[in-house]
């Protein structure tokens, strides 16, 4: 237990110092709202599309494929999924927060944290399974991500122009060239592919770092409730719900642990460069990340703790 504890310790405590790091950049006044608005830009645009379509592209899809199992882990995601649209329509108003809301409820960061937890839980045996079921739902998160936040909006939606946005969204567009090539067979030459991986290492720095000087301490106070619900909803009744379900299926052992893994990880940092982007709630975004990021040692603990005692993985 406390070797999963340091783990996720060990991942999440680098979030916050870039955070911070970015804090500092912004009360010393190294970067202003214009130049964070332009590198956002720059990060949703072009960074992140690279990255999707570096990690998708880099994943051994072929091995380790139970398609029952994988189609069982999107199915849990939809459910997540309209189960946060259905409490956000309840409880917010406004839809730029509703938005941010659905996505801090449903959209993990199952990159950071799902393989080390995994390999230190079940051993190697779980690093082909673990990152074939990262490969196939980081890209529906995004899907859905596009989706939510178009439809949020604000104003009258317009059929067309949403199915427009989506097709002409940038990680869309990453994540479906990195299936593409992956699917035939297509081998980058190391040229490409080194500043291609470096890109993709970097995306989440640089996130990090523009996010923690976006951020303004007042916007916890402005979006409490919302970000009550966000946390609890991403941290607690996520992997509740999803891990239940699962257990009922007959899942036991690595099967078990990866859906806990998945559903119960803090939130996306991409989710806060999307908002900011899409005219979403930014703030609130930005505080769902900060706060899932910092709970989640203990929740996560605390889950493993709970299936363990049970002997279900």
């Amino acid at each position: 237990m406390l070797a999963n504890f340091m783990i996720a310790i060990n991942a999440v405590v680098p979030l916050f110092l870039l955070i911070l790091l970015g804090m500092a950049a912004r009360n010393l006044h190294l970067l202003t709202d214009t130049e964070l608005n332009h590198v956002n830009k720059a990060i949703f645009t072009v960074m992140f599309p690279l990255m999707m379509f570096y990690n998708v592209y880099s994943s051994d899809l072929s091995s380790s494929f139970e398609a029952s199992y994988i189609g069982f882990g999107v199915a849990m995601t939809l459910l997540v999924y309209f189960l946060g649209l259905a409490v956000a329509l309840l409880v917010e108003k406004d839809n730029r927060s509703r938005g941010a809301l659905i996505q801090g409820i449903y959209r993990g960061n199952a990159v950071l944290l799902g393989l080390p937890i995994m390999i230190n839980l079940m051993g190697e045996e779980a690093r082909g399974l673990t990152a074939v079921m990262v490969a196939v739902i980081v890209p529906c998160y995004n899907v859905l991500a596009v989706i939510t936040l178009e439809l949020f909006r604000g104003g009258k939606p317009d059929i067309k122009d949403i199915l427009k946005r989506i097709v002409t969204n940038p990680l869309i567009i990453g994540a479906v060239l990195g299936i593409l090539v992956n699917a035939m067979g297509i081998r980058l030459p190391s040229l490409i592919e080194e500043p291609l991986s470096d890109i993709s290492s970097a995306a989440t720095v640089v996130a990090l770092l523009v996010m923690g000087a976006s951020f303004h301490v007042s916007s916890v106070r402005t979006n409490l409730r919302d970000l009550i619900i966000g946390v609890c909803g991403k941290l607690l009744f996520s992997p509740a719900i999803v891990t239940a379900v699962g257990y009922l299926v007959g899942y036991r052992g690595m099967h078990l642990a990866l859906l806990l893994i998945i559903s119960g990880a803090p939130c996306a940092v991409s989710g806060y460069t999307m908002a900011q982007q899409m005219d979403s709630n930014s703030e609130l975004a930005a505080a769902c990340l900060i706060f899932t990021s910092l709970f989640s040692c203990v929740t996560i603990c605390g889950w493993i703790f709970l299936f363990r005692q049970i002997g279900a993985i």
